[in-house]
């Protein structure tokens, strides 16, 4: 009897750690292949400062099961592809851990994770050196050079001795500058562009309705990861992370309509490569820090191809009070769209941009 015991003893044994064995058979080299963030076979969790990512994807290859590499596909701004190689895996009860560092003269990457059967999971902080934009700037006006001055956009009728007038670029890098900053002023407070990378500005939030037109103000921060930025031959490239942005519009716009996806999808088309942005710092009269971000007529004229997609999405009774002599004309928003490529056609040189100060 206890050698019948005994051998039920073993032979359950040897059962149960076959079943083991067949329930952990899956070794990384099982895993190898591309995880994202929309797959639902190779699933992958991606945070970026500890944020939610969404959009990306992360290629794991093992060749040996005892190392891993890792490709991170346009998860570092500026970087279209970021690859750790010979990573060790770490194995526990069937999920392998990792870590590893790729570090350059621009910056620092550093990766954590884990992989199991159908997910990957990743968490990527990244640390960019020093440079003249990295730090909070709050929004001080708008700035506009539109050459040749002379070009006429369109005309208005002003009625009584005065008649017809033409409105020539010139006249409205006068006017427009002022008009754009005191709107701006009621929605934008201030710009930090953060040392991951991140660009995150504080922005009012209130809506207002028909009962209340002036609501008060609701700043907050944006999120993470929408914007990022990354400084290359003293120019600053933005990339917009449509995935991300789209994402929070579901959340903002949740309820209502929005006519922003095919706009935000042709931008992504455009701008795959980051727009290339402008960037001055000078010290105030004030010796306060001083900064002037601008984008310039190579990019406005590449915007122009939009023009016909906005026109769309623009109200026909859609109107902009432009100050005129001694008085403010309301004028349609599609009349000045359809005067605009003309104008950038003409156009020789072109700067739009915002003024910040430095924070305290």
């Amino acid at each position: 009897m206890k050698n019948k015991f005994l051998l039920l003893m073993v032979l359950g044994i040897v059962f149960f750690a076959s079943c083991s064995d067949s329930d952990n058979k899956d070794t990384p080299k099982d895993f190898n292949g591309i995880y994202s963030t929309t797959s639902t076979d190779r699933v992958l969790d991606l945070k970026y400062s500890n944020a939610v990512f969404i959009g990306k994807s992360v290629d794991f290859n093992s060749a040996d099961g005892k190392s891993a590499t890792l490709k991170l596909q346009g998860v570092v701004p500026g970087e279209s592809e970021t690859v750790f190689s010979s990573v060790p895996l770490v194995s526990s009860s069937g999920i392998y851990t990792f870590s590893s560092v790729n570090e350059d003269a621009v910056r620092k990457v550093t990766l954590e994770g884990s992989i199991e059967k159908g997910k990957l999971t990743v968490k990527v902080d990244v640390a960019f050196v020093q440079n003249d934009l990295m730090k909070k700037w709050n929004f001080s006006t708008v700035n506009m050079v539109w050459k040749p001055t002379n070009y006429v956009l369109f005309e208005v009728d002003l009625g009584g001795i005065f008649g017809k007038q033409k409105v020539q670029t010139g006249l409205v890098t006068l006017f427009a500058p002022s008009m754009l900053a005191q709107m701006l002023k009621s929605y934008l407070q201030d710009v930090s562009f953060r040392n991951d990378g991140n660009i995150v500005a504080t922005y009012n939030a209130a809506e207002s309705t028909e009962e209340i037109t002036e609501p008060v103000a609701n700043w907050q921060s944006s999120p993470l990861n929408l914007v990022q930025y990354r400084v290359k031959d003293d120019i600053c490239y933005v990339f917009l992370n449509m995935d991300m942005i789209m994402r929070q519009v579901g959340i903002d716009q949740e309820g209502r309509a929005t006519g922003t996806d095919q706009m935000l999808v042709a931008l992504e088309q455009l701008l795959t490569n980051g727009i290339p942005v402008h960037f001055k710092k000078t010290v105030g009269e004030d010796a306060k820090d001083e900064l002037y971000v601008y984008v310039d007529e190579v990019l406005i004229k590449q915007l122009g191809t939009l023009l016909p997609m906005l026109e769309t999405l623009i109200p026909e009774d859609m109107t902009i009070d432009i100050p005129i002599l001694t008085k403010t004309v309301a004028v349609p928003v599609k009349t000045i769209l359809e005067n605009l490529p003309g104008a950038l056609e003409a156009t020789t040189e072109m700067q739009v941009g915002l003024q910040f100060k430095g924070a305290e």
